[in-house]
């Protein structure tokens, strides 16, 4: 893990608090509207936002960064984000979609994912638990493999959305399938809202290169420490991708 200082090596004042380099994984601690503008282009946008109905007390009296004024902080990184070819925005099953206007038309919308778990939860009179993935743009070429762009990722089981000490945590394997399905090997993954890093988690994991942005600094230790860890925990047990399935069957 490489740390570097805010400034740039000729004394001006970077746009970022911390930077580390993990890997293929470069994270920023600080406001992704100052961050993005530096950036070069990338390949795919995955991210959980602070979106409309999200929590706004994180933890006891503080507040969620930008959760009074989610329509705005969306369409303000939007506004900045570096060139994309593909974009992602996962949000919880009962979040107004009218949220998304923001996108501009010149990235049109290819279609929804859902994010399922096998035990539902409840919200209100809603029952709830799963997420939306909205995705934008254009698909990965057809393949072997990935003729048809599914609907449903697989069902996590409870214990698949681990609390990890931020309080809107998400199932990795989602956020894999998510990295799968809208990325391929050795392109570059950009989430502006990292939050616990679970996007750049599943991106160290799959051979992406991952670009994070978190403005606070306890959840940009979290993230961290969590894609440092995937990258030193060899998943013998992680079943082949379906970029793997696809080699194995163009041979065949």
């Amino acid at each position: 893990m490489a740390t570097h200082d805010a400034e740039s090596g000729d004394g001006v004042k970077a746009p970022y608090q911390r930077k580390e380099v993990i890997g293929d994984c470069t994270l920023y601690l600080g406001d992704c509207r100052k961050v993005l503008p530096s950036l070069p282009p990338i390949d795919a946008l995955i991210t959980d936002p602070v979106w409309p109905n999200c929590p706004q007390v994180i933890d006891m009296d503080k507040f969620l960064e930008g959760g009074d004024r989610p329509y705005e902080l969306f369409l303000e990184t939007l506004n900045v984000a570096p060139k994309y070819t593909r974009m992602v925005v996962v949000m919880r099953s009962d979040s107004d979609p009218r949220f998304l206007h923001t996108i501009s038309e010149h990235i049109p919308f290819f279609r929804l994912q859902v994010l399922p778990y096998v035990m539902p939860g409840y919200i209100g009179r809603k029952l709830g638990g799963d997420e939306i993935a909205y995705c934008f743009g254009e698909p990965l070429p057809s393949a072997p493999g990935k003729r048809v762009i599914p609907t449903y990722a697989p069902k996590i089981q409870p214990d698949g959305r681990q609390a990890n000490g931020h309080p809107c945590s998400r199932a990795l394997k989602h956020f894999e399938w998510l990295v799968e399905w809208w990325s391929l090997q050795g392109e570059t993954v950009l989430d502006p809202f990292m939050g616990s890093g679970t996007t750049g988690v599943a991106c160290a994991k799959m051979g992406r290169r991952f670009v994070g942005v978190e403005i606070e600094a306890n959840y940009f230790d979290i993230a961290c420490k969590r894609i440092d860890e995937a990258y030193q925990q060899a998943d013998l047990f992680l079943s082949p991708s379906i970029e793997t399935v696809c080699k194995q069957e163009a041979m065949l």
